[in-house]
């Protein structure tokens, strides 16, 4: 990108960055825990299936298919500090559900399925707000600085929330976890009542229908973001599959505790601060559409690596860490290019909407990776499995070789691709 497009960017409120820094770094890492401790509880105290580990990771991303679009709809008027706090005091409430439920006898399959669709229903509020709050607080000009901070902060938490899991469930047990877990999100959601008020929309109002027609119209015929959106879909795809796969692997076949399969996991997040925190200088100086292609792709790679570890490394345990590694590094700084080429391109009064649209593709893709991964286990055994899902990521990660988006070399020139769409459904 040229250095005028990756400038710091000028924050309107200056004490909202600290606040909103820090409610997101409590609300990632307390959603980032459900997502590895749920399906943790399932292997290791239910003693469910393969199926059945995967259907409890896929109860967390199925609300993104049903809700999405209404919420990208819903946040052009809503207070975007009033849905962030609600959203976090719900999961919150979640978690201590969980704490006291395990406490009281022991959770059932039933119960831990709830809990499940619950905290991903509540995500989506949170996600899709969260990226639309960003543009109403600080300048929607210049954002990579702003998403880079907050990237690294999803980064880590994707990467160190399995450990934190790991950890909690093996040294203070399910209940401590819940609670602790339960604690941090209400704490989140109290810090975001402490953002100052966020600048609002003023055009005027549309019908939630009309809104989600214009932005999925808008998604589909601009170019680069149908593209990015593609590929994010099918690395979620396998991603989740693979995460899946691989915390049967370590506990069933390597032996290994939840603890440690969560921590090799979470190596990634060395990585991933990295990743995040370079992404805007890298981008000032490389060409966007290269760095995004290959970004991709070494991310496939490094999971490509676990498997490849796992056979040759003789024992070394550790060593599976450096492809997690290797994935948060790239995976990052991908993710801070695309999301600001997907808040920066639409139009102000359809960020929601195409937020929702692209997350609704993007992300829907989840929970049938996650349910893929538990069958694949179940049908070929997790070794076989953890190569096959690697093994598809890398072909799948090859898709923007083919994209005319590869061609851009800043983000002018990526909204040049999509000039006519812009002009047509504006």
């Amino acid at each position: 990108m040229a250095e005028g497009t990756l400038a710091p960017a000028p924050v309107r409120h200056p004490a909202n960055f600290g606040v909103l820094w820090t409610a997101d770094l409590g609300a990632r890492f307390g959603y980032q825990i459900s997502v590895f401790l749920l399906p943790l509880i399932v292997v290791t105290v239910l003693d469910g299936s393969g199926t059945s580990v995967g259907l409890v990771s896929a109860s967390q991303f199925v609300p993104i298919l049903v809700l999405s679009l209404a919420v990208g709809a819903w946040t052009h008027r809503l207070s975007l500090r009033r849905l962030l706090a609600v959203s976090n005091l719900v999961r919150g409430l979640a978690f201590l559900c969980l704490g006291a439920l395990h406490a009281a006898g022991g959770l059932v399959y039933w119960e831990l399925l709830v809990i499940a669709v619950v905290i991903g229903a509540v995500t989506v509020f949170y996600d899709i707000g969260l990226q639309v709050a960003v543009p109403r607080f600080f300048s929607g000009s210049r954002l990579v600085s702003v998403n880079g901070f907050l990237q690294a902060t999803t980064s880590v938490s994707q990467m160190a929330g399995p450990a934190v899991a790991g950890f909690l469930a093996q040294r203070a047990g399910i209940s401590a976890a819940g609670f602790i877990t339960g604690g941090v999100l209400c704490a989140a959601a109290v810090l975001f009542t402490c953002l100052r008020a966020e600048s609002r929309d003023t055009g005027p109002a549309q019908r939630i229908g009309t809104t989600i027609r214009t932005g999925l119209r808008f998604t589909w015929r601009c170019r680069p973001i149908r593209d990015l959106c593609t590929q994010s879909a099918l690395f979620n795809l396998h991603e989740q599959a693979f995460l899946t796969v691989f915390l049967i692997f370590g506990v069933r076949t390597l032996g290994l505790s939840g603890g440690l399969v969560g921590t090799l996991i979470g190596l990634g997040s060395i990585g991933a601060i990295a990743g995040s925190l370079l992404a805007g200088r890298i981008g000032r100086r490389l060409h966007l559409g290269i760095t995004l292609t290959v970004s991709i792709f070494v991310a496939a790679m490094g999971l490509l690596l676990v498997p490849v570890f796992a056979a040759t490394a003789g024992g070394t345990t550790w060593l599976l860490g450096a492809g997690f590694v290797v994935n948060g590094l790239a995976l990052a700084g991908y993710n801070v290019l695309a999301i600001t080429l997907r808040q920066e391109i639409p139009p102000p009064e359809l960020l929601g909407s195409v937020t929702a649209s692209y997350r609704i593709a993007a992300f829907g893709t989840m929970p049938l990776g996650a349910l893929a991964g538990g069958l694949l286990v179940d049908g070929v055994g997790a070794g076989t499995a953890l190569w096959m899902v690697s093994c598809s990521l890398t072909a799948a990660s090859l898709l923007l070789f083919f994209s005319p988006l590869r061609r851009a070399r800043d983000l002018e020139h990526a909204r040049a691709l999509t000039a006519p769409s812009r002009t047509e459904d504006t």
